[in-house]
């Protein structure tokens, strides 16, 4: 079958009909691809207002046994540097009757340690006798108690008082096996004030705790080991 034949003039009637519409449709495309891409929302700002993140607790040191604040406390001298327990005195300064005293808290293997060798036993005292001073009686220890000497009350190199500490002689280390332990050691305490703690014992090695007997004792009354123990 024979094609019909378009003249000229048709033809370019159809691409001039043709031309708009495809005008159109790229006009058309090219406004859908001009149009902004929708953004993203932006995360979420915190509150002006809202607390910063809380850093790691750090846990609070327990406090540790200040043994030479508890001392220089029960023992009532008077320190020009109480944190190292040095510049000590006992008793009324400005009288001229007091101490210096040398404080030592350890009763551990480094303790310094003595016996009561007076037959009547000794009256343990809140203070050291002087000018003013109001001491009480504190405990009586027995001939033979075993003591740990935590203040030595000197005039010159002479030591007058001790302050001492009854401690149970299982507790020392250096008791195991040492034959002055079979002369002093656990003897009936008398007097002591029930304060409702407990008894006295070793809370840590050389540090004790509970209702301990002790106070300011002379030096006479006293067995001194000259070398601890």
């Amino acid at each position: 079958m024979d094609m019909p034949h378009l003249s000229f003039p048709r033809i370019r009637l159809a691409r001039l009909t043709l031309v708009p519409s495809l005008l159109l449709a790229l006009g058309a495309c090219a406004a859908g691809d001009s149009s902004a891409p929708t953004a993203s929302a932006p995360a979420a700002a915190a509150p002006a207002d809202a607390p910063a993140t809380a850093p790691a607790t750090v846990p609070a040191a327990a406090p540790a046994a200040d043994g030479l604040a508890a001392l220089i406390q029960a023992s009532g001298v008077k320190c020009s540097n109480a944190s190292t327990g040095s510049g000590c005195t006992a008793g009324d300064v400005d009288s001229g009757d007091f101490y210096d005293v040398e404080l030592s808290p350890d009763c551990g293997d480094q303790g310094f340690f003595a016996g009561v060798a007076d037959a009547k036993g000794v009256e343990t005292l809140s203070a050291v006798p002087s000018t003013g001073s109001k001491a009480s009686v504190t405990a009586k220890l027995s001939k033979g108690q075993l003591v740990c000497v935590q203040g030595i009350g000197r005039t010159g190199q002479n030591p007058l008082f001790y302050y001492v500490v009854a401690v149970p002689a299982a507790t020392v280390g250096k008791c195991k096996g040492n034959t002055l332990c079979d002369t002093y050691g656990d003897r009936p305490i008398t007097g002591l004030a029930t304060t409702g703690s407990e008894a006295c014992h070793a809370a840590a090695p050389g540090r004790y705790a509970g209702n301990c007997a002790q106070g300011w004792v002379s030096a006479d009354v006293l067995d001194v080991f000259s070398n601890g123990m």
